[in-house]
């Protein structure tokens, strides 16, 4: 048995334990999505296992599994699309029209069942003509292919809206902006060109690469699992709110909910409360804690912000945390503290979050403003003395 059989079997046995993971779910976050998930992983670790038995010259003696985890096959792409969108959806339960994402498979199923019954004698299970049973592989296969184009695309546009819905709900998006699950699709994307490349190029190179490649995003895999946290960690009520605040073409509500008056009432009272109670430097701030600190709902307190301020609630806090990480830096009494100190101080719970906005409201990283600073600190005392 050469090394690549090898790592290719312990990458199968991988994708069967990360299917166990994601559906036992150790962590009980995301539980809807995560069972998508095993679904995927399982028909993955089904598409590797026949790429062993194939290594092995064993197709012979496992005709029936080798049909079986082709069918498995039809289930990768729209499992992936499913738990994307159970990610990203706080109040989604699926409804019947969803699972016709598995017509393909359900076809296919009809397809490949007479086969299974007879061991592979295609005469008596299938009496189709010789053309179409010449030509039937070759569209079963290049619709796989297309499935996975059409799904991979459908998920990263579901992720990137999640991406830019999390800044109305939250101020610190680090996990929850999904960054890992869309780089995890990258990869399994990636995995499965590299699977296709080997069927049609078939390399040294390919064929070397390919189990460790294959090994190497079962792993990463494995740690985004245990290391993702609850997308949405609100209670029913409001999630109901969250869901009308990321669609608002779904709520009955009016655009304009507020009189100009009563906006700008809302809008002082907001920012007099920000100014004395310094909500801001609670890192874990959402949306829904702020709108019980207002006593308003979360869907008001987002039209006060998007429409009285023009500002999403990412924006809104974090511009607070920059001015505080500002006098932090400037503060002498705060040498000590290094970068990190200061942007936690300043609320921020995350070094990147904190230089990228920092330099996206000021136009320096955080080091570039205390060199100004510093620069400016000796003319202003010169200037002094001179007066």
């Amino acid at each position: 048995m050469s090394w690549s059989t090898i790592l290719s079997i312990v990458t199968c046995i991988s994708f069967y334990q990360l299917a166990l993971i994601a559906f036992f779910n150790p962590t009980k976050f995301n539980n809807a999505a995560n069972k998508w998930f095993a679904l995927c992983f399982f028909a993955v670790g089904c598409m590797v296992l026949n790429w062993v038995i194939y290594q092995q010259s064993a197709d012979a003696a496992y005709t029936r599994l080798i049909a079986f985890n082709e069918l498995s096959r039809f289930i990768i792409a729209p499992a992936l699309y499913l738990a994307a969108v159970q990610f990203t959806s706080p109040y989604k339960s699926l409804k019947r029209k969803d699972y016709l994402h598995f017509i393909p498979f359900a076809l296919f199923f009809v397809y490949m069942a007479p086969f299974v019954i007879t061991n592979g004698n295609w005469t008596i299970s299938l009496n189709f003509p010789l053309v179409l049973k010449q030509w039937l592989p070759v569209i079963v296969g290049l619709s796989i292919k297309v499935q996975l184009f059409i799904y991979l695309l459908l998920s990263i546009y579901q992720l990137r809206k999640h991406q830019r819905n999390v800044l109305l709900i939250n101020a610190n998006v680090d996990g929850v902006n999904l960054k890992w699950l869309q780089y995890l699709i990258f990869s399994i994307a990636g995995m499965l060109l590299i699977w296709y490349a080997g069927m049609i190029f078939s390399s040294y190179w390919m064929a070397v690469s390919q189990p460790v490649i294959y090994l190497a995003g079962a792993l990463l895999t494995g740690y985004f699992l245990l290391a993702q946290k609850e997308i949405y960690p609100f209670d029913k009520l409001e999630l109901a709110e969250i869901d009308r605040v990321i669609n608002p073409e779904s709520s009955a509500i009016p655009a304009q909910r507020f009189k100009e008056e009563i906006l700008e009432e809302h809008k002082e009272k907001l920012i007099r409360l920000m100014q004395t109670k310094c909500l801001y430097m609670d890192n874990e701030l959402s949306l829904p804690d702020l709108a019980d600190a207002m006593n308003m709902s979360t869907h008001d307190l987002s039209h006060v912000l998007n429409k009285g301020l023009n500002m999403s609630f990412y924006q809104f806090i974090n511009s607070y945390r920059v001015e505080e990480a500002k006098r932090l830096m400037l503060s002498k009494d705060n040498k000590h503290l290094n970068m990190l100190g200061i942007a936690y101080g300043a609320g921020f719970n995350s070094k990147t979050t904190f230089n990228t906005f920092f330099k996206k409201q000021t136009g320096l990283s955080p080091s570039q403003f205390i060199e100004q600073a510093k620069a400016v600190q000796p003319t202003e005392l010169s200037l002094q003395k001179m007066n």
